[in-house]
């Protein structure tokens, strides 16, 4: 069934303005567009000869062969493609897919369910070319912390006409879903990136061996612009995530300053044990024999034995020793208690980037 390209709105509206009649589908499962184009998964590739509905309608519509080979290449099985929901004017619509499939954690090969929920946005850009934007937001529950995160994948395919050859982009996003993702991420979303990226590489290799007549050379996108494919009967390159230098940039910083809090906390805690064993040192010390009740002899009958007594007279010597030597130091850590006080401030701005750096690694992060 034909699709039609919505004129006068974004993508973004079009989504925003989407409404879930399912259960298994909720706004909450996709982020917003522009966060997900923070990581280039695959470069701008061409597919000669394919039109965006042929497209469609080979790889994406209700009922394709298609999705049943993809998923069988990969090993994945029990899949259940639910059919499209469309909008009334054909240019967007969302569905649901379930599946098995194999993920290393908690160990090599294990069959765990993926649930994926599908979105699309069919447009007219202001340039007057087409865009087609498929949102496929996925998580697997039942992997350790599969629950606090989702992957998310956009695939973009653009034409100039709806006669013209399309070329397709692929971006990768993870959706925190929980504050526990927070303490994960740094390790997560790289391996999310990575496996997302070799599996959209092998749909567009299928895609290009199907509808291509060979495959296409996928060439590594620059930092200032997108690749071109060439043609047909090349092979597919491997493709780094170039578009997420940046964002892999601001993530290594975020754990580094999560790393950085984690140290002054430790520091800050040793610190203030120290401090605490030193004052009750003090206190014991400045409190001399007269607080500590009568001579230790005094206690004893006189049945004490002669090695007991000189024990307690080395104790009594040992304390004597220590209180004249913190006499004699009492003028420097009455300065050093002085100066501590005045480190109020300190403190207030150590609480003061705690809270921040919190609120920055679990809530905007």
């Amino acid at each position: 069934m034909a699709l039609v390209p919505v004129s006068g709105q974004t993508a973004e509206q079009i989504f925003a303005a989407q409404k879930y009649t399912q259960e298994k589908i909720a706004s909450n499962m996709f982020s917003a567009l522009n966060k997900c184009h923070e990581k280039k998964m695959l470069p701008t590739t061409k597919l000669p000869g394919v039109t965006i509905q042929k497209l469609w309608s080979y790889a994406f519509e209700n009922n394709t062969p298609f999705m049943g080979r993809y998923h069988e290449s990969r090993r994945e099985t029990n899949l259940v493609v639910g059919p499209w929901e469309y909008a009334a004017d054909r240019g967007s619509g969302y569905r649901v897919v379930s599946l098995t499939t194999l993920v290393e954690v908690p160990r090599s090969g294990t069959p765990t369910p993926l649930n994926e929920a599908h979105r699309f946005a069919y447009i007219v850009t202001p340039e007057k070319k087409l865009l087609l934007v498929l949102h496929i937001s996925s998580n697997t529950p039942e992997v350790p912390a599969g629950g606090t995160f989702r992957t998310e994948a956009i695939l973009e395919f653009t034409a100039d006409t709806a006669e013209s050859d399309c070329s397709v982009t692929i971006f990768g996003n993870c959706k925190k879903m929980s504050l526990a993702f927070a303490a994960i991420q740094y390790i997560a979303t790289p391996r999310a990136i990575r496996e997302m990226t070799a599996a959209y590489k092998a749909m567009i290799e299928m895609l290009s061996k199907e509808l291509c007549n060979g495959q296409i050379t996928v060439i590594p996108a620059s930092n200032e612009g997108d690749s071109t494919a060439a043609e047909a009967g090349g092979t597919v390159a491997d493709s780094a995530a170039d578009g997420s230098g940046g964002s892999q940039q601001e993530m290594a910083f975020q754990g580094f300053l999560l790393l950085l809090a984690l140290l002054v906390t430790l520091v800050l805690l040793l610190s203030l044990s120290s401090l605490r064993s030193l004052a009750r040192y003090s206190r014991v010390i400045a409190e001399g024999p007269a607080h500590r009740g009568p001579p230790a002899t005094a206690a004893f009958p006189s049945s004490v034995g002669e090695d007991e007594s000189l024990m307690y007279a080395a104790q009594e010597s040992q304390l004597q020793s220590l209180r004249t030597r913190w006499l004699d130091q009492r003028t420097t850590i009455t300065n050093l208690e002085r100066s501590l006080s005045h480190y109020w401030w300190y403190n207030a701005f150590l609480t003061i980037a705690m809270v921040s750096l919190f609120a920055k690694v679990f809530f905007f992060s």
